[in-house]
C-alpha cells in the first residue's frame, strides 16, 4: 500500500481534494483490487471507516448482482488496459443501502508502482427521478392506449403533439405518423368540422378549456357521428398545449332518443287498449239493459283482447326491468331438447298457420336448462322472422350440435338489418326506425340475449338489409349428455 500513500503524500493538492471533497468521494485500490485509502467524503456518504475497506478488496461495495456478473473485475482489468474506466451502478453502504453512484477509476503510474484513483459522484436522487419519470411515461403511455375515447394534445399553433390509438382509429391514422399534421388535418373542411375548429382556436387565444356536450362531426369514413368533446389547457406546459378528448356518444344518444320513443310510444299503446276498455264497458251498460246478448259476447271478447294486449306490453317491460337488474333465476331440469323444440315450433304455427315452418336437425338429445325460458327464445326468433318476413312465407329452424354445446339458429328472407344497425339488435329498446310501425317495443331480443347469457350461452345475428336474417344461440351441453 506504499503507493498509494506516496501517491497523497506527493502532492499536496490531491492530498487536500482527497481528505476535503464533499461532493465527490474517492478511494484509492491497488491493481489487485485491494483498496488502500478512503476519503472522508467517501466515510460520510457511504458509512465505511478506512479500517472497515483497507486491505480489502473493492468487490464489497458492489451488490450481489453485480459481484455475480464479474463487473469489479471487469471494471479493473478495463483501467488496466486503457487506463480510465467508468461506471453506472449500485454501491452497497455500510448499512447495506444500495445508493446508485456514477465512478469513474483512472490509473495512476508512480515511481514505485501503479495505483487506481476512484471517484465516485451520488446520483441516486437523479437516478431515482429518472427511473420515476421513464415509469410515469410507460403508465401514461399504457393508460393511454386502454382508453377508448379518442385523445389528442395540440400545441398553440393546433399541431399535433401527442395521440392514441382511439385516436389513430377514428381518424384512420393508424399507423401513419402524425406529428406533422394540424388539427385541421383531421378535421374535415365541413360546416361541423369548422365550428370546433373555431372553437379550438378561441381556447389557445384565450387559454381556456370548452365542453361540447353533442358535437357532430364529420370523420374520415363519409358518416356523421355525435361526441363529447372536452378541451383542457395544459397548465404546465410552456408551449401552451391543449389536451382534446373525443368521446363518441353516437349510439348512447340513439339509445336515449329510442328510450324517449319507446315512452312515447308505450304510452300510447296502452292508451289504446284502455280506450277500448272503457267503450267496450260503457257499450256493455248499454247492451245489458237491452239484453243484447250478441254485442256483449262482441264486447266481452274485445275486452279480453284489450286486457290480453296490456298484459303483454306490462310483462314484457316487467321482464326486462328484471333481467337488467341481474334478477332472471333460472329453473333447470332435464328434458328433451326436440320435445321442447317441437312445443315451440306449434306454438307459432297455431297463430301463423299461413307460414311455412321448417324444422332441420335431429333434437333427440337431453339438456339440462330452463325449459320455459327457452321456449320464451325460440319463440321469440321465429315471432320476429315471421314479423319482420316482408311477405316472405318460409321461415326455417335449424340445430347442430357437438360434444360441448347445441347450435340454434331462425333463418328468414325478410326485411333483412343493415350493417349499421346489426350490433345493437339485442340492446334494450333498440328498434329500427323503417319498422316502427311493426308492433313491438324492443324487449323480446334483450329478453333472449339474458336468458342465454344466463345459461353462459352466447347469440348473435347474420344479416343482410333486403335479403333476410339470421338469429343464432347456442348454450352447453353436459358432457354426458353430449350428442354423439
Amino acid at each position: 500500500m506504499t503507493s498509494s500513500k506516496q501517491f497523497l503524500s506527493d502532492f499536496d493538492f490531491l492530498n487536500a481534494l482527497f481528505k476535503h471533497a464533499r461532493q465527490n468521494a474517492a478511494l484509492l485500490m491497488q491493481p489487485n483490487g485491494i483498496v488502500s485509502a478512503i476519503s472522508q467524503a467517501f466515510t460520510n456518504q457511504f458509512g465505511y471507516e478506512e479500517n472497515d475497506l483497507e486491505g480489502k478488496n473493492v468487490s464489497i461495495l458492489f451488490t450481489k448482482e453485480d459481484q455475480e456478473k464479474g463487473l469489479p473485475e471487469k471494471e479493473i482489468q478495463n483501467v488496466l488496459l486503457t487506463g480510465q474506466s467508468s461506471d453506472n451502478n449500485y454501491l452497497v453502504a455500510k448499512n447495506q443501502t444500495k445508493t446508485w453512484v456514477s465512478g469513474e477509476s483512472i490509473l495512476v503510474h508512480l515511481k514505485n508502482g501503479s495505483t487506481i484513483l476512484k471517484v465516485f459522484q451520488n446520483i441516486h436522487e437523479q437516478k431515482s427521478a429518472a427511473i420515476a419519470i421513464a415509469s410515469l411515461n410507460t403508465l401514461n403511455e399504457s393508460i393511454l392506449s386502454t382508453i377508448k375515447d379518442a385523445v389528442i394534445v395540440l400545441d398553440n399553433n393546433l399541431n399535433v403533439v401527442k395521440v392514441n390509438e382511439a385516436f389513430r382509429t377514428l381518424f384512420q391514422q393508424v399507423g401513419g405518423d402524425t406529428s406533422n399534421i394540424n388539427a385541421i388535418g383531421f378535421l374535415k373542411q365541413s360546416e361541423n368540422n369548422k365550428r370546433l375548429y373555431k372553437q379550438l382556436e378561441n381556447s389557445i387565444e384565450t387559454k381556456t378549456g370548452f365542453f361540447d356536450p353533442e358535437a357532430e362531426l364529420d370523420i374520415p369514413d363519409g358518416g356523421k357521428r355525435l361526441f363529447e368533446i372536452t378541451c383542457t389547457p395544459l397548465l404546465n406546459s410552456n408551449k401552451g398545449d391543449l389536451l382534446l378528448t373525443i368521446h363518441d356518444v353516437t349510439v348512447a344518444k340513439e339509445l336515449e332518443k329510442e328510450r324517449e320513443d319507446i315512452i312515447g310510444f308505450v304510452t300510447h299503446e296502452l292508451r289504446n287498449p284502455l280506450s277500448n276498455l272503457m267503450l267496450s264497458n260503457e257499450v256493455m251498460k248499454e247492451a245489458v239493459k237491452e239484453n243484447n246478448m250478441e254485442l256483449i259476447r262482441d264486447m266481452i271478447s274485445r275486452f279480453e283482447s284489450s286486457v290480453e294486449r296490456m298484459n303483454k306490453m306490462v310483462a314484457g317491460l316487467y321482464e326486462s326491468t328484471k333481467a337488467n337488474a341481474g334478477q332472471l333465476i333460472l329453473e333447470m331440469s332435464e328434458f328433451n331438447f326436440g320435445e321442447m323444440l317441437e312445443e315451440a315450433v306449434d306454438t307459432i304455427e297455431v297463430l301463423q298457420p299461413s307460414f311455412n315452418l321448417m324444422v332441420n336437425g335431429n333434437g333427440d338429445f337431453l339438456v339440462v336448462a330452463d325449459r320455459y325460458r327457452l321456449i320464451q327464445v325460440i319463440v321469440n326468433y321465429l315471432s320476429n322472422a315471421i314479423k319482420y318476413s316482408n311477405g316472405n312465407k318460409e321461415v326455417t329452424l335449424s340445430i347442430s350440435t357437438n360434444n360441448h354445446s347445441v347450435t340454434v339458429f331462425v333463418k328468414d328472407g325478410g326485411l333483412g338489418i343493415s350493417k349499421e344497425h346489426l350490433p345493437y339488435v339485442f340492446e334494450r329498446f333498440f328498434r329500427i326506425q323503417k319498422t316502427r310501425n311493426i308492433e313491438g317495443i324492443g324487449l323480446g331480443l334483450y329478453l333472449c340475449s339474458r336468458i342465454i347469457h344466463a345459461h353462459k350461452g352466447h347469440l348473435w345475428a347474420e344479416s343482410e338489409e333486403g335479403k333476410g336474417s339470421t338469429f343464432y344461440f347456442s348454450i352447453p351441453l353436459k358432457p354426458e349428455l353430449a350428442a354423439t
